[in-house]
């Protein structure tokens, strides 16, 4: 073996395995270690929230209260360091209200919060050498001193203390607050004087603000601001009157004379509602308390309508109370009453006194009398009895359907001025002309009708003026020089169409509903319940021209005489018209060669122009010829549908005997020169009379 020139002896060692050399190089962290760490820890806590902290300036009133946070908060001087976002903070401090409210911490590096704290009330004891005085605290109740009053709030307040007898205190107090009692002494003035009251006769009872104080003569406390006197003795009237002295003196009331007391009347009257004079003054109206003089004579009397007047004297003591009671005398007039129908009942101020004619006797004063019986119109009135008169009254009641006609008018006007007359026919009549009667044409035949329904029928027939005023433009035209257009002369020229859209117009005008149905400026139907203005019916144009009062039909509007007329009695063809027209009555001249001014001739029996001349006039019907078929027809309408319309009436341009009859008719759609038309209407709808 080569060893080194330095080498060591070789030696054995301790053989340490390396398992046990990394198990001690495991243990834990010493304590040294942790405890730096949590420090390191710490410190970056509070450095994160010292950055991100924002200062915040409490400024309280009063300075001397103190706050206290929730949540996270350092207090360096005058700054709190707290987070952004919202905080609740409390102030307090001794003598104020506890103060929380939830505050917001914005972004801004410092910001200023201002914290007012309220200031608790005061208290304020009141002394005085007297009780029970009433305060008031800026003009409220507040109680009752001495003693103390509570909860005054901090400040100014005004004070007022009153007691009966002394003169009121008023005094400005500063109350402190924060929860202090305060402490005051008052004293109140006394506020009487002694005054000496005598009376005759003496022994009054004497009561000073309604506390009696004895009998006169007596000397009692008079206030200097006004005390209220009262005097009362038997038999006499109590006095009341204000007195006063100035406090701490005294004073001599002037005598006093007592009155003597009135005695009272309690007067009632059978029936009551009297009017009552005293000595001929007006008091009142029984019953009736009232006051009077005693020892003297008194006249009392008593008035009521249909009464007796009724007179009492009489005379009372002093506080005595008499009762007078007096049965009026009724004061009487006798009434007949002589009613149709003979069942119906009388009424007196509401009370029924039997059916049928009768004298009653009855109160001289106004009475509300009503006649009534079922089916019929109530008929009231005031009557008023006249003592030693005997008074008649005819009542004759109407039907419901009486009444109702009665009260429409019997004529009325439409907006141009037009008179249109009512008609209640109710009859039945033969329409159309007998065989045999000269001059009757094919289209005649004779139908029974029968009219129920009223209707009002123009007088006169519809002028150009009137027509006019719905179309301005229209004319009646001119023949030979013979003008048709004058303003009162009947329109002319006019379609049955142009007639009916007429009476649409004037209906529309007055707010009627329009009897005719229009589609694209046509007639195409017509509404029977309406009541606006039409034209009217055959049957009733008929109705209206032949059949005089006395239901007697007439051949010819003269007479029932043979042909022609004797006398001019209307406009037709007469001899003004020989230079124009072909055919004329010999000897008859009417002065109008064409139509004339409407209602130049006497009228009808009816009171209707020109229903036999003039112009002719278109109606309603739809033309035809009809036989008669035995039952009247009532009301009728003539037929549901045609091609032409009926005309009716002769004119200023026909002359013939079979032109010049009342049942000539004719038909046609389109106008002409001698044609034209009167309105009429239906008063209400079917059944409105019922």
């Amino acid at each position: 073996m080569v060893k080194s020139k330095n080498s060591a002896p070789l030696s054995a060692t301790d053989f340490t395995p390396l398992e046990e050399k990394s198990t001690t190089s495991r243990r834990g962290p010493s304590p040294v270690i942790l405890l730096t760490t949590a420090f390191t820890l710490f410190a970056i806590a509070v450095m994160l929230f010292l950055f991100a902290a924002r200062a915040v300036i409490f400024r309280l009133d009063p300075n001397s209260a103190t706050v206290d946070l929730d949540g996270l908060a350092f207090h360096i001087g005058d700054n709190y360091l707290l987070l952004k976002g919202r905080h609740q903070v409390r102030a307090q401090a001794p003598g104020y209200y506890p103060l929380a409210q939830t505050i917001e911490v914005s972004g801004d590096t410092t910001q200023e919060i201002e914290m007012t704290l309220q200031p608790l009330p005061g208290n304020l004891l009141v002394r005085s050498s007297l009780d029970d005085i009433q305060v008031r605290i800026d003009d409220q109740d507040a109680g009752r001193v001495p003693g103390t009053l509570e909860e005054i709030s901090r400040g100014a307040h005004k004070l007022e203390f009153s007691k009966y007898r002394y003169f009121n205190l008023r005094q400005q107090i500063e109350i402190e607050g924060l929860g202090k009692t305060q402490a005051i002494d008052i004293a109140l003035q006394p506020a009487w004087g002694q005054m000496a009251f005598t009376t005759t006769p003496a022994g009054a009872d004497l009561f000073i603000d309604d506390r009696l104080i004895g009998q006169t003569p007596i000397s009692a406390e008079v206030l200097e601001t006004g005390s209220q006197l009262t005097l009362k003795a038997p038999g006499y009237k109590t006095l009341k009157k204000q007195v006063t002295v100035k406090a701490g003196s005294q004073a001599q009331h002037p005598l006093i004379e007592m009155i003597v007391a009135d005695g009272q009347v309690v007067i009632s009257s059978t029936p009551a509602g009297a009017s009552i004079t005293l000595d001929q003054q007006f008091q009142g109206t029984t019953p009736l308390t009232i006051d009077v003089s005693p020892f003297s004579q008194h006249r009392i009397d008593l008035f009521l309508e249909g009464y007796l007047k009724a007179s009492r004297s009489l005379s009372v003591k002093p506080e005595q109370q008499t009762n007078l009671a007096v049965d009026l005398q009724p004061n009487i007039g006798s009434v007949r009453f002589n009613i149709t129908p003979a069942d119906a009942t009388i009424l007196v101020d509401g009370k029924a006194y039997g059916s049928g004619s009768q004298t009653l006797s009855l109160n001289a004063k106004p009475h509300s009398i009503s006649v009534t019986k079922s089916g019929y119109e109530t008929k009231s009135m005031t009557v008023t009895p006249r003592p030693g008169h005997q008074q008649a009254l005819n009542i004759d009641l109407l039907t419901l359907q009486q009444a109702y006609w009665a009260s429409r008018p019997p004529l009325i006007k439409t907006s141009l001025g037009k008179r249109l007359k009512l008609f209640q026919p109710n009859e039945q009549f033969i329409l159309g002309a007998p065989r045999r009667q000269p001059g009757r044409r094919a289209n005649e035949a004779e139908r029974a009708v029968r009219l129920e329904r009223p209707f009002y029928l123009a007088t006169h027939e519809t002028t150009n003026a009137e027509f006019k005023t719905w179309k301005d433009q229209h004319s009646s035209t001119a023949i030979k020089g013979q003008t048709l257009d004058m303003p009162d002369q009947p329109v002319a020229r006019v379609s049955w169409q142009e007639a009916a859209l007429f009476c649409n117009w004037l209906s529309r005008k007055e707010g009627l509903p329009a009897f005719y149905i229009v589609e694209q400026a046509r007639v195409t139907g017509v509404n029977w319940d309406a009541h606006g203005y039409r034209l009217p019916t055959e049957a009733e144009w008929a109705w209206a021209a032949k059949i005089d009062q006395q239901s007697r039909s007439q051949i010819f509007p003269w007479s029932n005489d043979l042909y022609p007329p004797q006398q001019v009695s209307g406009n037709y063809a007469d001899e003004s018209a020989n230079g124009f027209l072909a055919f004329t009555l010999a000897n008859y001249n009417d002065q109008y060669p064409v139509s004339a001014v409407v209602g130049s001739f006497p009228a009808n029996s009816k009171g209707l122009f020109d229903m036999d001349g003039n112009v002719a006039e278109w109606v309603n019907d739809f033309f035809d010829i009809r036989p008669n078929r035995g039952d009247a027809e009532l009301d009728p309408h003539g037929p549901e549908q045609g091609t032409r319309y009926v005309i009716r009436g002769a004119s200023w341009a026909l002359a013939s005997r079979t032109e010049l009859r009342l049942s000539y008719r004719d038909s046609g759609t389109d106008g002409r020169i001698d044609l034209g038309f009167r309105i009429a209407r239906y008063v209400d709808k079917p059944g409105a009379t019922l």
